[in-house]
């Protein structure tokens, strides 16, 4: 026969089992090759897309480690001027949403590095990728030259 304190030690551990369980486990690290474009960079006057710098192109991968609370980043730029800081949103593709994360800031900051994040924000990014994008400013179009959705 169980005692009291037996029996809620049983069910605790029961419960916390059961709580266990039910956990999504997030991977340890994701990578992603994001493609970054002027038509994807959006404004509150332009909605559609296409604010971006014409001339610009390239690309991000980035490294999503959440159980380090770190994402690393390496971007490949073409036709940009002087990058001056990028960041990653939350937000579907043509919507204008909070920044998550700043990945660098200051013109003439190194665009290969890692920066500190949530692991919260990080394991979510993971889980729905789309719902996710990166933006870059340069000091020729400072609210932003590319944009690109982390998949989608």
């Amino acid at each position: 026969m169980l005692t009291h304190a037996k029996a809620t030690l049983v069910a605790s551990l029961a419960l916390l089992g059961s709580a266990a369980a039910a956990m999504t486990p997030f991977p340890a690290m994701e990578v992603f090759s994001v493609t970054l474009s002027p038509r994807e960079q959006v404004d509150f006057a332009h909605p559609s897309g296409g604010t971006g710098d014409p001339d610009g192109s390239g690309s991000v991968k980035l490294t999503v480690m959440p159980v380090e609370r770190q994402i690393c980043y390496d971007f490949s730029l073409r036709g940009v001027d002087t990058p001056m800081m990028a960041h990653v949103h939350r937000g579907r593709p043509l919507q204008i949403g909070p920044p998550i994360v700043s990945l660098f800031t200051g013109p003439g900051a190194s665009t290969e590095g890692c920066a500190s994040a949530n692991t919260g924000q990080l394991a979510e990014m993971i889980a729905d990728p789309t719902d996710y994008y990166v933006t870059l400013a340069t000091t020729a179009y400072p609210d932003g030259a590319l944009r690109g959705q982390l998949a989608g």
